[in-house]
Parts: C-alpha cells; structure tokens; sequence
C-alpha cells in the first residue's frame, strides 16, 4: 500500500479553501433560488428568464459569479495540493486525473462567465427594446444555453467521470478506500448526467 508524505506543503491552505466552498456551495444555490423564483427550470425558459425584476435579475447576475469563485476556482488549491501529494502513487494516472479536473473547473468557469455576460448585455437589450428586440434575445439566450448544455456540460461530466474514476482508484491504493468507493459514485454520477444530458437532445457519441 503507497503512503502519503504529509510534509508537502499547502495542505492548510486547501483545507481553508475547502471548507470555505461549502458556504459559497449554498449561497450560490441561495441567490439563483431568489432570481429564478425557486423554479431552476427558468434558465431553459428565454422568455421567463429574460422578463425577471430587477432585484431577481441582480440576485442572478451575481449568483453566476459566486459560482464561478466560490464553486470551481476554489477548487483549484485543493486540486494543486492533492495532486502533489499523490502524484508518487501513480504519476501517469495522477497526471491525466487531475489534469481533468483542472479543465473541469476551468471550463465551468469560462462557461459560467459567459452565461453572466450573456444575460446582462440582453437584459440592457430589453430595457428599451422593441417587440424584435425582445424575439432576438429570447433566440440568443435559447442559443447560449443550449451551447452550454449540449457542448460544455457535456464535456465537463466526461472530464469529472475520469477526474474522480482515477481519484477512486489512487484513493484505494493508499488505503483510504471509504474515501475511494465515495470518488468513485460521485464519477459515475457524472458520467450518468453527461450520458442524460446527451440523449435529452439526441446526440449519440
């Protein structure tokens, strides 16, 4: 069994951005509940989404950004100090899974910001917009989501499937097979999502 060197630095540093994750997990959860009304089927709804108050459609601007800092860059300390301590178990698979994970994060980053940008410059479109205006921007968000959904998502589940299949798998050669068999359900749990995702809009890969 490999064991792990505890002297690599930065793991209070990873525990501090870990622990801090799961307040901003909550509130992001807590700020696009408030903009969408409670009903997280209004991203897929241009028209619902686009015609939200005021105070709805800042609760959600900013829910996008909390999630873009709070759900996957700070992720990246923990990513960085669990891929240095673990790296000696396996380099090549440490090397694939977490590089993975990083293009996860990155990527729900990037297509969060977008999805932000989006609906802010379309909300400005609509304040004194014409009836033309508003059928443009119901298209262009129907086509920024759907960009999101059918490409992004998708990609980022398979990224998450190996990320946390190769977590599992150095997990339970150092020992820590509890923590391994947990990695492993929640990389199948991406993997179903993405093969959801897929098939809702008939694609086949």
């Amino acid at each position: 069994m490999a064991q792990l060197d505890p002297t690599i630095p930065g793991r209070r540093f990873a525990a501090i951005a870990a622990i801090l994750s799961l307040p901003f997990a909550y509130l992001t959860q807590a700020l696009f509940s408030l903009g969408t009304g409670g009903d997280p089927s209004a991203f897929f709804d241009a028209a619902r989404l686009l015609s939200v108050s005021a105070d709805q459609s800042t609760f959600l601007y900013f829910g996008y950004w909390v999630d873009i800092l709070g759900y996957y860059l700070i992720f990246l300390p923990v990513l960085t100090y669990a891929w240095k301590v673990l790296r000696p178990v396996d380099e090549s698979l440490t090397d694939v899974a977490f590089a993975c994970g990083l293009i996860y994060c990155l990527l729900g980053a990037i297509g969060a910001s977008t999805q932000a940008a989006a609906f802010q410059e379309l909300q400005l479109l609509l304040a004194s917009g014409t009836p033309a205006d508003y059928a443009a921007a119901e298209a262009a968000w129907t086509a920024t989501v759907a960009g999101q959904w059918r490409g992004v998502w998708i990609l980022e589940a398979s990224l998450a499937a190996v990320w946390f299949g190769g977590l599992a798998r150095l997990l339970s050669a150092t020992g820590f097979k509890g923590l391994g068999w947990l990695a492993a359900l929640i990389g199948g749990a991406y993997s179903r999502a993405g093969w959801r995702a897929c098939m809702s809009f008939q694609i086949c890969f």
